[in-house]
């Protein structure tokens, strides 16, 4: 009789432990998936190949056109909608066709410092959504970084598409430009 009781007890315990444990995994899964479904359309290859072409578009601007764009201003940052980049490049033609409907369908372009300041996470209200996620979770250099300071960035642009897309790439300006 004694070992029957045992054997309830063992049991009780072990279904405790199960049943704990499969909670500690359910907690701690299913935000890993909803970060990863919020987070998908974040710098996919996609996203940042179509902007590696906005920037080579910017780059390869006249630099005298492009040097107002490049001076920010006090707020430390530029919000062009749709296609109103491209009156601050000498390849305007080429610009709102490469950012129309037709191609990119980008909505929005950020041109920041390179470095974000909490200043501007904290201005991000100013941002649609998808936007202040993402500036919320995209990485931070500081100037003595490594990787800020290899390499002479000074600009950073953030991209928002129509389709959801966001994503950020650096500006590497040598010699002024």
């Amino acid at each position: 009789m004694k070992n029957k009781g045992f054997v309830l007890v063992e049991t009780i315990v072990t279904a405790v432990f199960v049943l704990g444990l499969f909670v500690f995994i359910v907690a701690n899964i299913i935000p890993i998936v909803g970060d990863y479904d919020r987070e998908a359309d974040y710098d996919s290859i996609e996203t940042i190949y179509d902007m590696h072409m906005i920037r080579k578009m910017i780059l390869k601007s006249d630099y005298s056109k492009v040097e107002t764009l490049l001076t920010l201003p006090s707020e430390g940052y530029y919000i062009f909608e749709d296609q109103d980049i491209c009156l601050h490049l000498s390849n305007e033609n080429y610009c709102k066709k490469l950012l129309s409907r037709n191609y990119l369908d980008v909505r929005k372009i950020i041109v920041t410092n390179y470095t974000i300041s909490d200043d501007f996470v904290n201005r991000s209200e100013n941002f649609d959504r998808a936007m202040r996620e993402y500036i919320k979770v995209m990485p931070r250099y500081n100037n003595t970084s490594l990787e800020a300071s290899t390499h002479d960035y000074e600009r950073r642009i953030i991209v928002s598409f129509n389709d959801g897309r966001v994503g950020n790439i650096e500006l590497l300006l040598d010699g002024g430009y």
